[in-house]
């Protein structure tokens, strides 16, 4: 149990793990056409080698993200990652966007095609939310998501998010051309406790 990030009821947010399993997991579903359609669309095919590279598993790495795998009832069913926004200064000027100081940012997808539309995502932005506001001390939690993916916004919004300024070219691209996206913030609740 000491990779769980945090849980709530049968809902398991897990540290990725060193291993094949969770490589393989990784490759194919980043490799389906629902993940792909919104995750890096233009990238090649995702490998093992590109999972272990991407995601710092192996080797020392300065990258502040926390890679995880989202469980229910022990079965994998999703990615999630999360990172304070103080991190990527440099990401955030090349596309104009502020964020509050303090915040943090997380990407998700349901890699189980069979597991999309039951409310998985939501869940999981509220309780991993719920989690850096008490044990990180967030100020925010922000994520950047495509402006025509009304059905990520949906669940996103279900989390308590809510659409913060206007849209905005992201660095991700789509058939070559820099994808228009929006920024979700949820403000941290009032009498939050900061478990730091």
């Amino acid at each position: 149990m000491q990779d769980v990030i945090t849980a709530d009821g049968d809902l398991v947010i897990r540290r990725i793990r060193d291993q094949a399993d969770d490589y393989a997991r990784m490759v194919a579903w980043r490799n389906s056409p629902h993940v792909r359609e919104w995750w890096d669309p233009d990238d090649p095919p995702l490998t093992v080698d590109g999972v272990i590279d991407e995601l710092g598993l192996r080797g020392s790495t300065d990258d502040p993200t926390t890679s995880c795998i989202i469980e229910i009832a022990g079965e994998p069913v999703g990615f999630v990652q999360f990172y304070p926004w103080d991190a990527e200064e440099e990401y955030l000027a090349t596309i104009g966007v502020r964020v509050p100081d303090g915040s943090w940012g997380l990407d998700i997808f349901i890699g189980a095609s069979g597991r999309t539309g039951q409310g998985i995502g939501s869940r999981t932005v509220r309780v991993l939310s719920d989690h850096l506001f008490a044990e990180e001390g967030a100020t925010a939690v922000a994520l950047i998501t495509e402006a025509t993916n009304l059905r990520a916004q949906a669940a996103y919004a279900r989390a308590g998010m809510r659409v913060s300024g206007a849209p905005f070219e992201d660095t991700d691209v789509r058939d070559g051309q820099r994808v228009e996206s929006i920024l979700m913030i949820r403000d941290r609740p009032a009498g939050t406790a900061d478990g730091r």
